[in-house]
């Protein structure tokens, strides 16, 4: 079987001498808004991909081309990737809090190999901030935080290379290919912080860079979607959001503890559903959650049947109301994804017995 390639954009401090942490937990010296790209290849496995080797390129500065940067060499090879290769559509994934460099591609990794497009596979790319990595609960998520706070810019410039690629693009070189956006628990924050910092740059700059954005297990207010300082404008960079939460999910108790604030958007979804923007969909994963991750249950975005097929599915851009393995409850606004039986898989719902009309 064929190696798995994930992508890469990172503000980690480079670590060339270190081969088993390329990039290492804290910022790039040359600012905390400063990128480097890369792809490492993964001998895959459905449990635990291998690395097999990591290549980053070059740091080229003060080159008007955006072409010829590093950057640019990143980009053309993915655009060459989606236009000629067996995978097609590319998905961004921002990790959360507690990850490693090394663990974030892992993850990407995983991705790679469960979640398609129709019959194709997705092309990954990992964007990586200096998450630390460690099993110290309160300490590290007080450090992730403010990290997570800090590295917006970075995705907002990442946002922004890839705008201004793909408006230099001639038009046979369009690939005609549709870029999704995951973020996960504290990547959603990560995910804020460069909505903002897009915003301070230029207003006009939330053009639609995404076709489909996923919240996995979102760590953030559940009045986000209320305010222009926090999330309410994300639908103007993407043709639809998805929110997946989960009120079982034990990994936002560390948020909830720390900031003395309980109420996540990834645990019981937002506030007030019926302020959210039209083009943002909800889906309660408490059925489901605990297949994948049954000890915290808030990392179900990746080793779960059900969790890959529907995003599958969004990112198809199948009608909502054909997804398989969801049921409307009209009480919450939202859709439940599996039965009360745990359904892994992406079966057609079984009916409803008259006396649990929610189940």
């Amino acid at each position: 079987m064929a190696n798995v390639r994930v992508f890469f954009a990172t503000n980690r401090n480079h670590q060339p001498q270190n081969k088993k942490e390329v990039f290492g937990k804290g910022f790039n010296p040359d600012g905390v808004a400063a990128l480097r790209f890369g792809y490492a290849d993964f001998r895959p496995d459905p449990k635990s991909p291998s690395l097999e080797t990591l290549h980053v390129y070059p740091d080229i500065l003060d080159e008007p081309d955006i072409r010829k940067t590093g950057g640019g060499q990143f980009m053309e090879d993915l655009r060459q990737a989606m236009a000629k290769g067996p995978r097609c559509d590319t998905l961004v994934f921002i990790h959360g809090f507690n990850v490693s460099f090394t663990g974030a591609l892992q993850a990407g990794a995983l991705l790679a190999q469960s979640v398609t497009v129709g019959d194709h596979p997705l092309n990954i790319v990992v964007f990586s901030w200096p998450s630390d990595g460690s099993a110290v609960p309160w300490m590290s998520y007080y450090s992730d935080r403010e990290d997570a706070r800090v590295s917006g810019p970075a995705i907002a410039r990442a946002f922004l290379k890839f705008r201004d690629f793909v408006l230099a693009l001639n038009a046979e070189d369009y690939c005609q290919r549709r870029v999704h956006l995951l973020a996960h628990s504290m990547g959603n924050y990560v995910l804020r912080n460069a909505l903002q910092s897009l915003l301070h740059k230029d207003s006009s700059s939330l053009t639609r860079l995404f076709d489909q954005i996923l919240m996995a297990a979102p760590d953030e207010d559940d009045d986000c979607f209320e305010h222009d300082d926090k999330l309410r404008l994300l639908p103007r960079i993407g043709r639809q959001v998805t929110v997946y939460f989960n009120p079982n999910d034990k990994g936002l108790t560390i948020s909830d503890k720390t900031k003395a604030n309980p109420d996540r958007l990834g645990s019981d979804g937002p506030r007030l559903v019926d302020l959210l923007p039209k083009k943002v969909e909800l889906v309660d994963c408490r059925v489901v959650a605990g297949d994948a991750d049954p000890f915290v249950e808030h990392s179900y975005y990746i080793r779960s049947q059900a969790l890959a097929d529907d995003m599958s599915a969004v990112m198809e851009d199948r009608l909502l109301e054909e997804i398989p393995n969801r049921k409307w409850i009209e009480r919450s606004r939202a859709w439940r994804l599996g039965q009360e039986t745990g359904i892994k898989s992406a079966q057609p719902p079984r009916p409803v017995a008259p006396d649990n009309p929610d189940a």
